[in-house]
């Protein structure tokens, strides 16, 4: 057996992000505030860190820090379970180049190190430019199940 049902990737999403099913205090998730990062490679399996955008281009700590993410309701129509955010997720103006192109996006719980839940490539990556405001449509970043 190796694939989930629809009703449980949809109990997974809502439990993570929303807090929606019971279990007692030790599953409780309502206290995790969700933060969105830029990365200039694919953060792997393991969720690392280490190319989270930082530096500006000539070498100087970025403007750059996570931003908060909350989520709509569970989408269960047709074969794949998601969810998407509420909101759109605007980054700090930059105000140098960044130091790469930003080809990934994670989903932690810490706004400071922490722990990377999600990870995604960008359908196009985005070269930061001096001026430059990163943004995330409300509902253009979606986690899927399936």
């Amino acid at each position: 057996m190796t694939a989930a049902t629809n009703y449980l990737e949809a109990k997974v999403l809502e439990h993570i992000f929303q807090n929606a099913i019971s279990g007692g205090s030790a599953y409780d998730t309502s206290s995790i505030t969700w933060y969105v990062s830029l990365h200039t490679a694919d953060p792997g399996e393991s969720g690392s860190f280490t190319n989270e955008q930082q530096t500006n281009a000539d070498g100087a700590s970025a403007d750059y820090t996570r931003k908060q993410i909350s989520f709509a309701a569970v989408n269960t129509a047709g074969d794949t379970v998601s969810i998407s955010n509420t909101g759109a997720i605007t980054f700090p103006q930059a105000a140098a180049n960044y130091s790469a192109a930003i080809t990934h996006i994670g989903i932690s719980d810490a706004s400071d190190a922490g722990n990377m839940i999600f990870k995604g490539a960008l359908s196009t990556p985005k070269t930061v430019t001096s001026g430059d405001v990163f943004q995330i449509n409300s509902g253009s970043l979606t986690i899927t199940l399936d």
